[in-house]
């Protein structure tokens, strides 16, 4: 009997010792998982509907014009500045929150789904053009090139600056196809009833 106490007394200082292992390492894992994920601070603020739909608007009349698939950039460009001088064709007439008080923030597009099956999100740091000039370099026709690098073109977005009363925004839209290939403007959108629509363009440019 005695034996007998002493092997259940080893057996049970065995299983503690087991289960205490299997404590520690599930809490280790558990610890690295949390210092792996990104913290509540660094997490992207979400878009609100009217960026969104500010967003959508501008790509819905791009996509009208332009068939086919379409790569977005997720990322967001700083917003633009107001006060600007370059601007004033935009904003005259309206009036927006002083620099100082806009709010810095980290947004982007990931998650947003786009209306429409030809919109598809991409990191514009990884993406590379089909240059046209290359391409007609290397012998193929001209409309070819350029039917090819629109085909495969990004557009980039800025975060968006919302006039005092919310009703006019001001963002910045940017297409490239390649080196010498692109386009670009601060649009000015308005809101009437609950509807975004375009109203002006400036600082256009084109390459």
């Amino acid at each position: 009997m005695r034996g007998r106490w002493k092997w259940c007394g080893i057996g049970g200082f065995r299983e503690a010792t087991l289960s205490a292992f299997i404590n520690g390492m599930i809490s280790i894992s558990i610890a690295a998982i949390c210092a792996l994920a990104p913290s509540q601070s660094s997490a992207a603020t979400p878009l609100s509907q009217d960026e969104i739909a500010i967003y959508e608007t501008i790509l819905a009349s791009w996509s009208g014009e332009n068939s086919g698939h379409q790569l977005v950039d997720y990322r967001l460009d700083t917003p633009p500045e107001a006060s600007d001088p370059e601007l004033r064709q935009c904003t005259k007439g309206l009036r927006f929150p002083q620099k100082a008080q806009q709010v810095k923030s980290q947004k982007s597009l990931v998650g947003v789904e786009f209306k429409g099956e030809t919109i598809a999100l991409t990191d514009g740091s990884k993406w590379e053009p089909n240059d046209p000039e290359l391409a007609i370099a290397k012998g193929k026709s001209v409309a070819k090139a350029v039917s090819e690098g629109f085909s495969h073109s990004l557009i980039s977005f800025s975060e968006v600056t919302f006039s005092v009363d919310g009703r006019d925004a001001l963002v910045e839209f940017s297409m490239v196809c390649g080196m010498l290939c692109g386009s670009g403007s601060t649009i000015h959108m308005h809101k009437a009833g609950l509807q975004w629509h375009e109203v002006n363009r400036c600082r256009s440019r084109v390459s």
